[in-house]
Parts: C-alpha cells; structure tokens; sequence
C-alpha cells in the first residue's frame, strides 16, 4: 500500500467558491436575534448550551414568534460568571443588551425588556462571526481566522464568534448588526473594508449576501437594484410589492427612499450545483436562484 496517497477532504465552502455561487438573495430569514453570551465550546443545537433547558426552550419560541434566530456568542472578555443578553431588532436597527450571570439567567424575561418603555436600545453596529465547527468543519476552517482578524482591529466595535447563522458553504460568513447584514464567502483581506464600510454607514457589495428581515426574492431584488444604482447606502431604503407571481416569475413594483420607482422581474432558476451542499450531506442537491429578467424605470410624475 502506498502510504502517501492522501485522502481528499471536503469543503463545502470551498465548493462553492471554486464553483463561484452567486450570494445574491441567499442571507437566512430573520427580522430579529437573540444572543446569548456562552463560555463553554459552542454546542451543534442551542438547545444542548449549558443554560436551564425550560429557560432556552422559552428562548426558542420568542424567536420563533417575532421570526427570529438565537445565538449563543462569545469573545474573549466572556467568562464562566457574567453573562449578556442582546435583543437584535434588525427592522428597526437597534438592540439592547442585558447584564446578568449566568445563575440568574433564567429568571430575565426577556418578552418584558421587548415590550417595555423604560428599555434603552443602542444603535452602534457590531458584528458576529460564525465559527461553529460543530454544525459544519467549514464554519470553524474559514469562520475563526476571519473573527481573530475583526478582533486585531483597534476600533471601538465589538466583534463575537457565534453559532450557526445559516448557508454552511458560504462560510466565513458575518453578520453586521444591528442591520441583519449577511456577507459570505469573507477571507481576511476583506475584514478591513467590511468593518470600515460598515462604520462610514455603507454596504460591502463584493460579499454581500443580502439583508436578513426580507424574503429570498426580496433579497436579490435589494441586490440586482443596489448593484443597477451604485448605491450601498445602509440607509438606502428599498419597498416592494408584488404584482404578478407564476410559477418561478416574479413581477415587483419596487420604490425606493429617494423617490425611485421601477418594475424589476425576476426569474427563479434552478441550477445544477456538482457539489455537495453542506460537509456533512450525503447527496447532491441543485440550487435556485434569482436572475434579473428585466429592470424598468417609472419616471416621476410632475
């Protein structure tokens, strides 16, 4: 037997950058994040974290009320005593954080602090960066070199390894809080433009995924109509209401913060993918994606 024959190991991440997948439209469905601050190794299920199970599962199911995702995160000032909390609002762009221990964590209602006048949200942005190698090796191959790199920054944002955000192949991926910011495929040399674009309130188009509190469709709409435009303003806004759905077309009538009106079209397209999906997949799937089928402007009424 010849010893130097090496096994090939896989990546899904890898795949689909060799492949060059298109990011557009493919950031997880969630209008809010929960966080929660967790000093052991991060488990593959939130619901295996080492909190008072009753507490998670209540955890849970908030989430799944407003249409969310939790997190466990972590950094290096986190600790086995202290613990915090953050409430995402990616709608609105805000969150606040709440400072407990990790004994008394579950006595924080966290529905109370939602709902309550006297709560103080924060609007400055931070990230987080998953590097779950329990969910998928790729997470924690590409995830962790590209967090260490945000962490060496000397600004003042602060930056968190997570778990699972969603789309193993896109690892490393990072989100820009508190505006649900998906970027994938990130390698070192693009955690400098990301965490300054971010801070100059702008988008990094060269791995930009899409925004997490709109649908698939919606994201590729915001991704095809920024990248017609130039603009990657945070704060450009993007409305749309659809008009015509049949089978995998998509008529929308889209309107924009600075009086922009177009009809975009879109089209779903299935595409045989030659990879696996994610590293632990057992068989080929094919992918879908939204292609710009037509972009007409409505001018303005005077």
């Amino acid at each position: 037997m010849d010893n130097d024959i090496k096994k090939e190991v896989f990546f899904c991440s890898a795949a689909s950058r060799y492949f060059k997948e298109q990011l557009a439209g493919t950031a997880a469905n969630a209008g809010a994040f929960i966080l929660i601050e967790h000093a052991n190794p991060f488990p593959e299920k939130i619901i295996e974290a080492h909190f008072d199970k009753e507490w998670l599962r209540e955890i849970q199911q908030l989430a799944k009320s407003l249409r969310g995702k939790v997190l466990l995160i972590r950094n290096k000032k986190t600790n086995f005593k202290e613990c915090r909390i953050s409430f995402v609002d990616n709608k609105a762009g805000r969150y606040f954080t709440i400072q407990t221990t990790v004994d008394e964590i579950s006595s924080v209602h966290l529905s109370d602090h939602i709902t309550s006048a006297d709560t103080q949200w924060q609007t400055d942005p931070f990230f987080v960066i998953c590097t779950n190698g329990k969910k998928d090796k790729c997470c924690a191959k590409f995830g962790f070199p590209v967090f260490k790199f945000f962490e060496s920054f000397n600004a003042n944002v602060n930056v968190w390894e997570c778990t699972h955000v969603g789309g193993d192949r896109f690892a490393a991926n990072v989100i820009a809080m508190p505006f649900g910011i998906y970027y994938g495929h990130v390698a070192v040399e693009d955690v400098g433009h990301i965490m300054v674009r971010t801070l100059l309130r702008k988008i990094y188009k060269n791995k930009f995924r899409g925004v997490s509190r709109r649908s698939f469709y919606e994201q590729a709409i915001e991704c095809h109509l920024r990248e017609h435009l130039q603009n990657y303003d945070i704060d450009f806004e993007i409305h749309t209401h659809l008009l015509k759905h049949e089978g995998d077309h998509y008529e929308v009538d889209v309107t924009t913060s600075n009086n922009g009106h177009y009809i975009m079209d879109l089209e779903r397209v299935k595409i045989d993918y030659p990879h696996l999906l994610t590293c632990k997949a057992k068989k080929q799937e094919n992918i879908s994606k939204f292609k710009l089928a037509k972009l007409e402007v409505i001018p303005a009424i005077s």
